[in-house]
């Protein structure tokens, strides 16, 4: 017995995350695709209840798409999604959910997660998402692929449906007398040809009382290779004859580089200066080389720094210049009167509550490695929208979509600090001037200073202690 998978409402993400201001300001062809799965059955699932995570304003293109699922000849089956692994499990469940409804051991998935190349648009990593919209679009799509291969098998073997039953990747007629993998179907026309179609919004996946591997505890696929030492996070990742980039980073918020005197670091053998406007920065054949360069460069910099308030007075300036009303999130309908409530009660609390901005801190700090061939560049960096940080390289080197390539290694947890692409968009500004592929790390400072804070609040609330009346 099979039951369909329903919509899910879904929660509302922290909007001021999603509206982060980018501060850097300056699709593959089918037969490119097939030459990184191999050859096999490509299966494009479409389906509403698959909703794509939406940030700002705008449409993001076709988020409809929520999942694609390669079978190759070697009986490997490959499912992709645009969802990322930044430590909360998501590669276990999402290879689990694949798995349950082919009817294949875990170990015969290999997902492929956020590569803007090869992934559809499952929207951003974030507000508990993954499980509640990718599981049930992942596990439709699959269910799908698993029902056209079994209509396959009737029709060749000329018997009902009903009376073959799926093992491990393998079809078998109830009598035992005949069998087939997967693999041995991806190549027929009718199977491709059925597969032109979306998948039906009714398509019925496997009830709870049936399940064999979601619900079980899975190891992380690749936790060994984490355990080992041999996985390679976006500051591991190394390219041929690549370089190392460091940033000259302003004083202060809002400043503007006046001058600056590179001739000192112009004689450093093998050091590239890059400057556009006031991005400045050098890039070196190893990071101590570069992070010296740019200490050369840090002495000769004449910097326009304009007043900011100080920390003593920022509470009392943020009053002082704060807007009414105007908030993003509505907290519903006012009803009754605070004076009327206040007048009522025997006793009041009066406070005060000063709020400081909060830093969303990630385990590790960003990084990017950026690569350019001809007028493409692809960049491998840390990120929880890789869709997004895509976007913020095409505007700012204006790329056509296929142009610009992003790939997602499983990350240090980003808790909501890794939602844009400046370190990508510099790594990549970088390569591009100096010729040559070019990984960028930021500091811990950096990191804790140049991104995204909780906002900083002050508040004053007034509670009844207790009604006269009650």
């Amino acid at each position: 017995m099979t039951s369909p998978v329903r919509p899910f409402d879904g929660i509302e993400e922290e909007r001021y995350e999603l509206f982060e201001m980018n501060t850097s300001r300056f699709e593959l062809s089918r037969r490119e695709f097939l030459s990184i799965l191999g050859p096999g059955l490509l299966i494009l699932t479409y389906g509403s209840t698959a909703l794509a995570q939406r940030f700002g304003r705008g449409d993001r293109g076709d988020d409809s798409v929520s999942a694609r699922l390669h079978i190759g000849q070697d009986g490997t089956i490959t499912v992709m999604t645009g969802k990322v692994e930044v430590g909360q499990g998501s590669r276990a469940e999402l290879t689990q959910a694949a798995a349950e409804e082919l009817k294949v051991d875990p170990s015969h998935i290999r997902l492929i997660m956020g590569d803007t190349a090869l992934t559809p648009d499952d929207g951003g990593t974030y507000g508990s998402q993954s499980t509640p919209r990718t599981v049930p679009a992942i596990r439709r799509g699959a269910a799908a692929a698993r029902d056209i291969l079994i209509d396959a098998a009737s029709r060749m073997w000329g018997i009902d449906s009903e009376r073959i039953q799926v093992v491990e990747g393998v079809l078998k007629d109830s009598s035992g007398e005949k069998s087939i993998r997967y693999a041995e179907l991806v190549d027929r026309p009718e199977v491709v040809e059925n597969l032109q179609s979306s998948v039906p919004s009714g398509v019925e996946v496997k009830p709870v009382s049936e399940w064999e591997v979601m619900g079980t505890s899975l190891p992380r696929p690749n936790g060994k290779d984490i355990v080992m030492g041999n996985h390679r996070y976006p500051s591991d990742i190394v390219r041929p004859n690549m370089g190392y980039g460091k940033v000259l980073r302003p004083p202060a918020y809002d400043t503007t580089l006046k001058s600056i005197d590179p001739s000192e670091v112009e004689k450093m053998e093998g050091v590239t200066i890059v400057r556009d406007g006031n991005f400045v920065g050098c890039v070196a054949p190893n990071s101590f080389r570069a992070a010296k360069a740019v200490e050369a460069l840090a002495k000769t910099a004449e910097w326009e720094i304009p007043d900011h308030p100080s920390s003593k007075n920022l509470y009392s300036y943020l009053k002082d210049h704060a807007r009414e009303g105007g908030g993003r999130r509505s907290r519903g309908d006012e009803k009754g009167s605070v004076e009327e409530g206040l007048s009522n009660a025997s006793k009041t609390l009066d406070a005060e509550f000063d709020i400081a901005y909060i830093q969303h801190a990630p385990l590790e700090p960003r990084a990017a490695v950026a690569e350019w061939k001809g007028d493409r560049v692809t960049v491998w960096t840390g990120s929880q929208v890789p869709t997004r940080v895509h976007r913020e390289l095409c505007d700012a080197f204006d790329l056509e979509p296929d142009q610009a390539r992003v790939i997602i290694p499983d990350t240090g947890g980003g808790f909501g600090g890794k939602h844009t692409g400046e370190v990508a968009v510099e790594a990549a500004r970088f390569a591009r001037a100096a010729g040559k592929p070019v990984s960028l790390r930021w500091t811990r400072k950096k990191n804790s200073l140049g991104r995204i804070f909780v906002p900083l609040a002050s508040s004053k609330p007034r509670e009844d202690w207790m009604r006269k009346d009650p």
